[in-house]
């Protein structure tokens, strides 16, 4: 009987000043699903090559792969790329054109996200012919959905783009950096969020609807999920049943002003140690 364990694909995308919050991540993505063998891809713009080798490193002492690939700004060149339309944007949107055409299927994470539970269900997804899944928060914020329909003309929900399972094939066929750069152009003064306005815009009809209380859970808004759920949905089913905290806002855990009812937890995963049990991969540059 093999032990040869399952691949997990991991695309991030953040700055210098994510790379502690990106580490939290990494830790309780590797701790709770340590029976996949997982890979992060990061891309990114000119990281120092210094602050590479501590994610790598740190990735491998997660007994992680970990592999970064670096883009040239003259790849988005003719884009917008403003505090309201970061290159990091375009990373995610355009993932299929800079990824491997090995590569199938890949699960984008946000950085300030704490995994605490297995993947398995979401990773092995059928998309049903989609080119994404994603989940929406409009169970808790039903007011928002139909402000968002009539502001950008759609007629599904409104897509959280923190977390996002991509088909790669369907995205190099589907998804146009010249698409992306005309809507940009076109509606720059009424895009509110710029990046999921975007997503929603041209994606939101070939995305598959997920769970946001397994997939996508916003601690901010846990008063609400109880509520809605007639009190089950209480701390012990959280700690059971999702796998996904995803930390939306400005009042991050791992701040001072970041307080919410998961802080104390994400400042946990934030301190444990390395997992020593890990045996570290070797360099493998057959990817």
């Amino acid at each position: 009987m093999s032990n040869e364990r399952e691949n997990l694909e991991v695309l991030v995308t953040f700055d210098a000043g994510y790379v502690g919050p990106f580490k939290t991540l990494a830790k309780s993505l590797a701790l709770t699903n340590s029976h996949f063998a997982i890979r992060f891809w990061f891309l990114h713009d000119q990281m120092d090559e210094l602050v590479l080798e501590d994610l790598k490193v740190f990735c491998q002492g997660l007994g992680c792969l970990w592999q970064d690939i670096s883009l040239e700004e003259e790849v988005f060149s003719g884009s917008k790329t403003t505090d309201r339309y970061p290159i990091a944007m375009y990373y995610r949107l355009l993932a299929g054109d800079f990824l491997p055409k090995s590569l199938k299927r890949v699960l984008y994470l946000d950085p300030d996200i704490l995994v605490i539970n297995p993947l398995d269900a979401l990773w092995q997804m059928d998309l049903q012919g989609q080119i994404f899944a994603a989940a929406s928060h409009n169970g808790i914020l039903n007011l928002s959905k139909g402000v968002n329909n009539v502001r950008l003309k759609t007629d599904h929900a409104f897509f959280n783009t923190g977390v996002l399972l991509m088909d790669l094939d369907r995205m190099r066929l589907e998804v146009k950096q010249a698409a992306i750069f005309a809507l940009i152009e076109s509606k720059d003064q009424e895009l509110i969020y710029p990046d999921q306005d975007v997503f929603n815009i041209l994606y939101g009809k070939h995305s598959l609807e997920i769970d946001d209380t397994l997939w996508n859970f916003d601690p901010r808004f846990y008063p609400i999920y109880l509520l809605r759920s007639g009190g089950d949905n209480d701390l012990s089913w959280v700690m059971d049943h999702t796998a996904i905290l995803h930390f939306c806002g400005r009042k991050k855990p791992w701040l001072d002003s970041g307080y919410n009812y998961f802080t104390g937890l994400y400042k946990h995963y934030q301190k444990l140690p390395l997992p020593s049990q890990y045996v570290q991969f070797k360099d493998d540059d057959s990817h």
